[in-house]
């Protein structure tokens, strides 16, 4: 006869009435994925990003737009002389502006529109620096209009006077044209008065018309004509020559023309003679 032979089972299984059940602790690990970030940083953080950017410049902008730091209440002006630093400041028009909404293209155009400045340029840096520097028209003579006197520059343009400068060649024109600030006087002309002051420096006054050009006068008070300001040099070289033989000839001009200095022309004065000779009466000139 066969026998069974049974697990004994133990005390606790018994004690239960039932068969115990074995169970087996694991911890729970949650699986972690970075895809749902990625999609939404693909989806939205370009412009997420981008908004930020932008909102940190405004930010910056702002601060730089408005902080006294970067507003212009001066500047450094060179150069000038005649032109006082006030003036060119004022006609600049960068006092109370931010030193980023200042365009030195712009400031050097509203500098030139002053009549007396020839050239200009203008530097920034930060936060509030400003340099104008200018180059100024210098007056070479004065001419004279009727009672109105304006500067001349070394390439004929009038200015305004900004003081009275003894001992500039004065330059009086008979004809009394009506001139204007930017007025272009011919440049033979100015050129002739300056090579005339230079050769002859006992001169300090010049007439002029159109008709005849530009007139000195001799020592004697002789009118002399040189015309438009050329070949001055060759005139007053050939007019030396013509006073010694007239002085040699006792003759007195009423002018004498070296508008050509290959043909010279004088034109002696008249001559009225009144009471009879030898009568101790003297002779009356009068001059054409």
């Amino acid at each position: 006869m066969f026998k069974v032979k049974q697990q004994r089972r133990r005390r606790s299984e018994v004690r239960l009435g039932k068969q115990a059940v074995h169970y087996e602790a694991t911890v729970f690990q949650p699986r972690l994925t970075l895809a749902p970030a990625l999609n939404f940083w693909q989806t939205r953080g370009v412009k997420l990003s981008g908004l930020l950017v932008l909102a940190l410049l405004g930010w910056v902008m702002y601060l730089l737009f408005t902080r006294p730091a970067f507003f212009v209440y001066t500047a450094e002006i060179r150069g000038n002389v005649a032109v006082s630093a006030r003036e060119i400041y004022v006609n600049s028009g960068i006092d109370r502006q931010s030193i980023f909404w200042i365009n030195p293209a712009e400031v050097v155009k509203r500098v030139m529109t002053l009549p007396n400045i020839k050239s200009a340029t203008v530097s920034l840096a930060l936060p509030a620096r400003v340099v104008i520097e200018v180059s100024e028209r210098r007056p070479e003579l004065l001419w004279q209009s009727g009672q109105t006197l304006w500067w001349v520059d070394q390439e004929g343009t009038v200015v305004p006077p900004k003081e009275d400068l003894t001992g500039m060649l004065r330059i009086i024109d008979d004809d009394r044209q009506p001139l204007e600030v930017g007025y272009q006087i011919d440049f033979n002309i100015v050129q002739g008065a300056q090579t005339l002051r230079v050769l002859a420096p006992d001169v300090t006054t010049i007439r002029y018309s159109r008709l005849r050009g530009l007139t000195v006068a001799t020592p004697e008070g002789w009118p002399v004509y040189l015309g438009g300001g050329g070949e001055i040099k060759a005139k007053l070289v050939v007019l030396t020559a013509v006073l010694s033989d007239l002085k040699e000839r006792n003759i007195t001009p009423a002018y004498i023309d070296m508008r050509d200095p290959l043909r010279p022309v004088y034109k002696p004065a008249s001559v009225i003679q009144i009471g009879q000779p030898g009568t101790g009466d003297k002779k009356l000139e009068i001059r054409n």
